[in-house]
């Protein structure tokens, strides 16, 4: 238990100590005894209480609880703890530190501890930010039973929250041929010899009809289809830069560290939304920077997995492991903002063989100011501004959508036809 700070009146405290004041140079002046004694009995109150919070401990047990248990970035949780002290029962004020706010919480909650019984507070964080973030300690302050004196101390324990990318649930993933299903499909009855694949598994969502096996889900009951992905999943590729000067409207705090692109935040709900949409469709999605380098993974049975690797994903972190090779006629989609030449080459390179090319090109919202940025034909190494990153991807044969990162990704992958296949 840390030792906390020295107790301090509250305004109630202040109160008494000034009415005693009061009364005692009003004792004084009219040669009272009575009434200086009273002012000097009100002050000396004040000051026993100060003394005596000295000694006393926030002796509590504190568990934490979430819902929902993962945040989601930009909206709410609401925090539930859960407190049983150990000895006497006491009045406290809770307040809990947020790690993306930089210091505690505008919210404090008002909670009476009885011994041997457990008692709650509720706090709602609003506006999450996206990342791993440990709570606590939870900041205590004892409040002595007159209400005169307080003293500000905290209770050890940590949890943590994990707060994951925005993932907009379209419904509009389907198994498509551009995808690879018909290679799969073919491949599967190829290795078996015959065109029933006697391993089955439940039917998801995104499932053709024609997959069914009849008789197996007359055996159990419940709709059943063959379970031919056991043969190789089909893939898509995800594109997706991590450098820092990548995103225009990238800021740092001291020291480099409180990295920060709400465009590149977009884009990475974007690269969710996508790979969690074609993992209905019974694809797999490897999320890559343009130089290669695995950022996650996605298939349709670790969507909480691959969901966490994007929430710890820091702008301009050390490169992770190479990516494994494009396959032929695996489709790729880019979401990109600016990027220099090099990387650019490196992108339009990366393309396989036959295979189709999309690339997203994200713009910062409208009340950004540009910093001022010389574009890569004034600047040998600078990156390439989002509208020259469109253009030469346009050149290089790619099909090009440009978005601004005010607006609803709902709308850019329906109306670009993303998910189409």
């Amino acid at each position: 238990m840390a030792l906390g700070q020295a107790p301090r009146p509250t305004a109630r405290g202040a109160g008494v100590v000034g009415a005693g004041a009061v009364a005692v140079v009003a004792g004084v002046l009219l040669d009272s005894t009575p009434l200086v004694f009273a002012g000097l009995v009100l002050v000396l109150l004040v000051a026993a209480v100060l003394v005596s919070l000295v000694f006393r401990r926030a002796d509590l047990d504190v568990a934490r609880r979430f819902g929902p248990d993962r945040g989601v970035a930009g909206r709410s949780v609401v925090e539930t703890l859960s407190l049983v002290p150990r000895g006497r029962g006491q009045v406290v004020v809770l307040r809990e530190g947020l790690p993306w706010q930089g210091g505690p919480s505008a919210e404090s909650a008002t909670v009476a501890l009885e011994p041997g019984r457990t008692s709650s507070a509720v706090f709602r964080h609003d506006d999450l930010v996206r990342g791993r973030h440990r709570l606590g300690p939870l900041t205590v302050d004892l409040v002595e039973s007159f209400g005169v004196g307080r003293r500000r101390t905290s209770v050890p324990g940590m949890h943590e929250l994990v707060v994951v990318p925005e993932v907009l649930d379209l419904g509009l993933a389907r198994e498509s041929r551009a995808l690879g299903d018909g290679a799969r499909r073919q491949r599967g009855q190829s290795l078996t010899g015959a065109e029933d694949d006697p391993v089955t598994r439940e039917y998801r969502r995104g499932d053709p009809m024609r997959r069914v096996h009849w008789k197996a889900t007359a055996r159990h009951d419940d709709l059943m289809v063959r379970q031919e992905e056991q043969h190789g999943l089909p893939h898509v590729r995800l594109v997706l830069p991590t450098a820092l000067g990548a995103w225009d409207d990238a800021t740092t705090g001291p020291g480099g560290a409180g990295r920060h692109s709400d465009s590149f935040e977009w884009a990475l709900s974007l690269v969710a939304t996508l790979a969690v949409e074609w993992g209905h469709a019974g694809s797999v999605a490897v999320v890559t920077t343009p130089d290669g380098d695995l950022v996650a993974r996605h298939d349709p049975e670790s969507t909480g997995a691959f969901l966490e690797a994007l929430a710890d994903v820091v702008l301009d972190d050390p490169a992770g492991v190479p990516a494994p090779s494009a396959a032929a006629r695996e489709p790729v989609v880019a979401v990109v903002s600016g990027l220099r030449r090099r990387d650019l080459d490196v992108l339009v390179r990366s393309r396989a063989v036959g295979a189709s090319a999309v690339a997203v090109v994200v713009s910062p919202a409208l009340d950004f100011t540009h910093t001022g940025r010389p574009s890569a034909a004034d600047a040998g190494d600078a990156p390439l501004r989002p509208a020259e990153v469109a253009e030469l991807l346009r050149g290089s044969r790619w099909r090009v959508v440009e978005a601004g990162s005010d607006e609803a990704v709902a709308d850019v992958v329906r109306g670009a036809g993303l998910l189409d296949g």
